[in-house]
């Protein structure tokens, strides 16, 4: 177990320097965001796709460079949660989804990537909640399969309007896919005034562990409004024998207010109380 960071909390770096940034502040490993059309240091998720070996070389260069590894990919194909959704209606969609995949999996298996990110769909609305569940389940089955042929780990993240938007969902999602692991974010259920007690349950599937303060009714806070133990929360993983990361990860968006937190000074105030916990 070991804390990172994610570099879309400074998404109006580029690249190279959120990647600077991460050193400087004493990180070793980072998360590679590969959202469509937003930010500075995002790469886009189909260009990855279409020629992963020269991304690979480039960021492989750069986190040399820094002497960083790189821990998690996160695509997101549409710059909104029904643009290419993963659990799309149609089903030339999610073809275009699971072909662009595809390419993903060949590049983090050419960084060292252990895994990617996902997530697992939305509501939609002329459809019942069972047939969104099961449009994700079985196009996440799909997408295990052919992960798990390149040793590279699957993880959906349970998110605040996603069709996994409590941890009883999630906890449903994970019975019909059983390679699927979960990238686990306790803020989106704080944000419902979900309490720590129903999220736990969670920790043994998770793969990947994303620390952003919270507190009921605000997805992004301060350290000092933050509301989720995260000492009891490493404790816990500890005791499953939790081997990957928990990755600082705040971000600078208009959503939910997100755009009200100073991500560079948090991060470094998140860091100095977990540092004594987890080791860097």
């Amino acid at each position: 177990m070991r804390l990172t960071v994610s570099n879309h909390a400074f998404e109006y770096l580029d690249l190279e320097g959120t990647l600077a940034l991460t050193k400087a502040m004493g990180f070793k490993g980072v998360d590679i965001a590969g959202f469509h059309n937003r930010g500075r240091c995002s790469l886009e998720p189909d260009e990855v796709a279409a020629d992963p070996r020269s991304h690979a070389d480039r960021l492989n260069r750069l986190l040399d460079q820094y002497e960083l590894e790189a821990v998690d990919f996160f695509p997101q194909f549409g710059a909104s949660l029904d643009e290419r959704a993963f659990n799309s209606p149609d089903p030339a969609v999610r073809q275009q989804n699971q072909t662009a995949f595809q390419g993903i999996i060949t590049f983090c298996k050419l960084v060292g990537i252990p895994g990617f990110t996902i997530s697992p769909g939305m509501h939609h609305p002329d459809r019942s909640y069972n047939e969104n569940l099961d449009t994700t389940a079985e196009a996440l089955n799909a997408l295990t399969d052919i992960a798990g042929e390149q040793n590279i780990t699957v993880r959906f993240e349970p998110h605040v309007m996603s069709v996994v938007d409590t941890p009883e969902r999630a906890l449903a999602l994970l019975e019909r896919t059983p390679h699927a692991t979960v990238t686990l974010d306790y803020s989106h259920f704080t944000l419902q005034y979900i309490p720590d007690e129903r999220i736990h349950p969670l920790l043994a599937h998770t793969d990947h562990f994303h620390i952003r303060p919270a507190r009921p009714g605000k997805l992004q806070s301060r350290l000092d409004e933050n509301t989720i133990d995260f000492v009891d929360i490493v404790n816990r993983l500890k005791a499953l024998n939790y081997q990957r990361c928990l990755s600082v990860e705040f971000v600078c968006m208009t959503w939910y207010d997100c755009n009200q937190v100073d991500c560079l000074t948090e991060t470094i105030f998140v860091k100095d109380l977990l540092q004594g916990h987890v080791p860097v």
